[in-house]
């Protein structure tokens, strides 16, 4: 299982790399490229990314019961 954050009102998932947080409006590549296996560190990552985001209202971390998937 792992999870994947939302952004709500873009509708665009984070894509997180090493030096910087992307976006991405395609569900499969989040899961390929910006799978949290921790809910605590997909928080984390928000929060770094901007503190004043509140859950549930600014984003959502869904859960998924796919791992890692590779982009066709």
């Amino acid at each position: 299982m792992g999870y994947i954050v939302k952004l709500i009102p873009e509708e665009v998932y984070f894509v997180p790399n090493d030096h910087e947080i992307g976006m991405t409006e395609s569900r499969e590549k989040a899961i390929a490229e910006g799978l949290f296996f921790e809910y605590a560190n997909a928080r984390a990552k928000v929060r770094l990314f901007n503190k004043d985001l509140v859950e549930n209202i600014d984003y959502i971390i869904e859960s998924t019961s796919e791992g890692p998937v590779q982009l066709k």
